[in-house]
């Protein structure tokens, strides 16, 4: 599932483009936020099909090679292992996936010879040689081999980022969060998953109250946006809105909607939350300012006693 931190980010980036446009519709800015999240499934299906893709060029190129005129021994009778790597058939079974690039409509031929510079790079790397030449090969070693080519090649490869953030705007920021999640999907990835192995799933339709807690945050903050100014005006000394950094303000009034209407998420969660997106979105000074700002607000609010948390963490 998705992290909260996540979502945090995802309704920030959305409020951010709601104030920039100057149109604070929240239920077009509900929708867009959606749409950002479904975003982020779309490019996890990318990345998947990428990684089948370089395995059939793997396949392709020991084809070419049996051609030739005069053939080495080796091409005629090439190793095989990496191309049979149980790990891309288990991708290349998944019911999930399969669907997904259908209805995206995913092809590479256009990419054909970026893929194949990263595949020609990993094929000459120490790691690719000692899988091919292993005496044992476990369905761990062909896992391994799978993650560390995603890792140090697909996932860092220059054109292949470029092509992914030319796509979709979307995807720059969330491209990080995709990766990891999936390297983590190869490395629990089982010998005997079933083809209907869900990929990285966003929400939890049935039991997950995620979905709701994004949309509210950025409903609430966009119902309650202007109100919160007065609180600024309390505490900013010689008070001037315009000369507070604007990210840094949406990231506060963020934090005030999480306080006041959020009370399953512990104070010290939401304090270290916004904090951390003021550290990932803004600059350099920006936590301490909203942590400072943050702070005082929370004496006034629980002073007029509007601060209801319940002492649990459920992050």
């Amino acid at each position: 599932m998705l992290s909260r931190h996540f979502l945090r980010a995802k309704v920030l980036q959305q409020l951010y483009s709601c104030m920039m446009s100057g149109n604070k519709d929240v239920a077009l800015a509900e929708q867009d936020l959606l749409e950002g999240i479904e975003q982020t499934y779309k490019l996890q299906v990318y990345v998947y099909s990428a990684t089948l893709e370089i395995r059939d060029i793997a396949e392709n190129q020991i084809e070419e090679a049996k051609t030739k005129f005069f053939p080495t021994e080796e091409e005629l009778n090439p190793n095989m292992r990496f191309v049979n790597n149980p790990l891309f058939a288990r991708l290349q079974e998944n019911i999930e996936l399969n669907k997904a690039v259908e209805k995206l409509k995913i092809n590479w031929a256009d990419q054909k010879d970026m893929l194949k510079n990263i595949f020609n790079r990993f094929k000459d790397s120490d790691s690719y040689k000692k899988y091919m030449a292993l005496e044992n090969c476990t369905f761990e070693d062909h896992k391994k081999v799978v993650v560390l080519m995603m890792k140090n090649y697909l996932l860092k490869n220059e054109s292949f980022l470029d092509f992914l953030f030319e796509k979709q705007l979307y995807w720059e920021s969330d491209f990080l969060f995709v990766g990891l999640t999936y390297l983590n999907y190869l490395k629990e990835y089982e010998e005997d998953a079933l083809p209907h192995k869900p990929l990285f799933q966003m929400f939890e339709e049935q039991t997950d109250d995620r979905k709701a807690f994004a949309v509210d945050l950025l409903s609430k903050t966009l119902a309650h946006y202007d109100e919160y100014d007065e609180l600024f005006r309390k505490h900013v000394e010689n008070w001037d809105m315009e000369r507070l950094a604007f990210l840094d303000r949406i990231i506060i009034k963020m934090g005030i909607t999480e306080l006041l209407y959020c009370p399953t998420i512990p104070v010290r969660v939401t304090m270290n939350e916004y904090i951390e997106l003021a550290k990932e979105f803004s600059t350099d000074r920006s936590k301490l300012f909203v942590n400072g700002l943050l702070d005082r607000f929370l004496i006034d609010l629980r002073a007029e006693g509007r601060i209801m948390k319940e002492d649990v963490d459920n992050e």
